[in-house]
């Protein structure tokens, strides 16, 4: 008995935390992926002006380089030698794109589907893309774990929520 009724109370604590509406209707929160043609993806990555950070993701410091992931848009590059004051230098714009890793002066970004491989000499400000390796990764899922559907040479680059 004490066994059912513990039982009982974990799933009454559970149902608790669902979020509803004012009127008690549970949330069920949709999401529509943000869909970018291949041909489109391919010539998206681009060196850029500093831009203010959106929503921030991993980070990343190599040398007096600190990269931080803007999800899904980029990578702010920052001049690292001052960790107390850190200074906004550039954005690489990068649709889908949420991690990155360096090796020398190689840079490995996932950006959606695909391994990108680019150069970036801080010194010139030089950044080129060399090579991408196509659905390397699967499709973006959105945040509430679902997949969505797309077209031949359709990739999802982000997901936005249906209100």
């Amino acid at each position: 008995m004490k066994k059912i009724v513990l039982l009982l109370l974990v799933s009454f604590l559970f149902i608790s935390c669902w979020p509803t509406t004012d009127n008690g209707d549970f949330v069920r929160q949709e999401y529509k992926p943000v869909i970018i043609a291949r041909s489109a993806l391919e010539t998206s990555i681009a060196f850029q002006n500093a831009q203010p950070i959106i929503k921030s993701g991993k980070i990343y410091i190599k040398d007096d380089l600190m990269f931080i992931n803007d999800v899904n848009k980029g990578f702010h590059v920052y001049d690292y030698t001052d960790p107390k004051k850190p200074i906004r230098l550039h954005f690489i714009k990068a649709p889908g794109a949420t991690d990155l890793a360096i090796k020398g002066n190689t840079v490995y970004i996932n950006q959606a589907v695909d391994l990108v491989t680019a150069t970036f000499n801080p010194a010139t400000k030089i950044f080129t893309v060399t090579n991408r390796n196509k659905n390397v990764f699967p499709q973006k899922q959105a945040p509430n774990g679902l997949y969505g559907y797309t077209k031949e040479n359709e990739i999802i680059i982000d997901w936005t929520l249906i209100k």
